[in-house]
């Protein structure tokens, strides 16, 4: 008889070159906005800013690099997977909104954005298994910290906000705190799934110190939501969840019995003051479109008489709604926050599958993703931005997840033929 290979319960192991990784590698960093800071220190800051030559040549290349990662992906997979299509869906209503946006030009651009990010993104889950790219993603995260470290000490200007908080490489404080959030996610999950924890708890300690660093409270708060879920979910190595328990522990009962210790000292108000006043005019605003919008990433645009008003009103200049499921119904109303709503339960889902898979390491951590995104929704728009690492986490786990639960069920439904095959194996008389 012919011996039947024996199917795999791990994850699918990529073969990509080191030219591959540079790409993806480059893809991350370009869309959170790693380079930002060589632009600030070559041509410097200031408000409505224009694009370079140094931008424009990023952002060619970044298109250039999605195309690639979509063709070695598409390659590979020979389909594109049903999480892929509802991305590709979600970007063809964002380019719909065009047609009824108040800023036309910026809801255009923006969208284009959006979908070579999409692009990109399906090309890495259809290449990278969710291993692989987290244990890329952690090594990203400990590089701009690295590097946020040094551009401290050679031109700490360029690295530190007007008001003194740390935002590193990046553009804004915020953004270097869920990049930090980011990294502790994906050193969590090494911890559970190579061994390293040694390495994997000193990143952790790195980057909780940096968030600290950047008085960004809603990350903090999520870096210690996640050691704390993930103390509760481990079931192995001690020494982490001794030393998880040591630092996360004491630090979340101060948040949960007096959180107005931990705000203070970031300078944050408990009572969300000014965001309150904000959700008021945004609701008003939200009612007059209630299921197109106002096109997507047009409403707080300069050109919209809505949007002045709300600054004037509040005395500040509004960047966005500081909450992710409002921001979503105004740029995008009912209809596209359906969508969004959608593929985000949809990986919530795949999650809860995964965790009675042999990727149940992979369900943790896309659990924690999603809960993380609810946690920073409270306060900052959500999904609807390429540029936070969350949304190109979610995006990628949750498509290297639905194609970890295919691999298990081809795998599965090879099994009732192998058996069969033994059985008639046995039944042969032996001569």
């Amino acid at each position: 008889m012919t011996a039947i290979p024996r199917l795999s319960t791990s994850h699918i192991r990529s073969a990509s070159s080191r030219g591959y990784y540079l790409a993806v590698s480059f893809f991350i960093m370009q869309a959170t906005g790693f380079f930002g800071v060589i632009d600030r220190i070559k041509y410097g800051e200031w408000s409505e800013k224009s694009g370079d030559i140094f931008t424009q040549s990023l952002n060619t290349l970044q298109i250039l690099v999605s195309i690639f990662l979509f063709w070695v992906g598409y390659n590979r997979a020979k389909r594109l997977s049903l999480g892929a299509t509802l991305l590709l869906v979600v970007v063809a209503y964002l380019f719909m909104s065009v047609f009824w946006s108040v800023d036309p030009q910026t809801s255009l651009r923006r969208s284009v954005i959006y979908f070579f990010f999409v692009l990109g993104v399906i090309g890495i889950a259809n290449t990278l298994s969710g291993d692989e790219y987290l244990e890329l993603l952690r090594k990203l995260v400990f590089l701009s910290a690295i590097a946020s470290l040094v551009f401290l000490i050679i031109s700490p200007n360029a690295v530190l906000m007007s008001d003194g908080p740390l935002r590193g490489v990046f553009a804004h404080k915020n953004v270097f705190g869920q990049v930090m959030a980011a990294g502790v996610l994906a050193s969590l999950h090494g911890i559970r799934v190579s061994g390293r924890q040694r390495s994997c708890v000193a990143m952790i300690i790195l980057f909780l110190g940096l968030t600290l660093a950047a008085k960004s409270s809603t990350s903090l708060i999520t870096i210690f939501v996640f050691c704390a879920v993930e103390i509760l979910l481990a079931s192995s190595g001690r020494y982490s969840i001794i030393v998880m328990t040591i630092v996360s522990v004491p630090a979340l009962l101060i948040i949960l019995l007096s959180p107005d210790v931990i705000l203070d000292f970031l300078g944050k108000d408990a009572t969300l003051t000014g965001r309150t006043d904000l959700w008021y005019f945004v609701n008003l605003c939200i009612g007059q479109r209630p299921l197109l919008g106002w096109g997507f990433d047009a409403f707080w645009s300069q050109t919209n008489p809505a949007a002045n008003e709300i600054s004037s009103n509040l005395g500040w200049s509004v960047p966005q709604a500081h909450n992710g499921l409002l921001e979503l119904l105004l740029e995008v109303g009912a209809i596209g926050t359906s969508l969004f709503a959608i593929v985000f339960a949809r990986n919530v889902w795949i999650a809860m599958r995964c965790l009675r898979t042999p990727a149940k390491e992979l369900g943790k951590t896309l659990l924690l993703c999603c809960g993380g995104i609810l946690l920073v929704g409270i306060s900052e728009e959500v999904l609807v931005d390429p540029s936070q690492i969350s949304v190109g986490l979610l995006f990628v786990m949750g498509l290297t997840g639905e194609r970890a639960l295919r691999a298990g069920a081809r795998q599965q439904g090879f099994r009732p033929i192998a058996q069969r095959l033994r059985s008639a194996s046995a039944r042969e008389p032996t001569l």
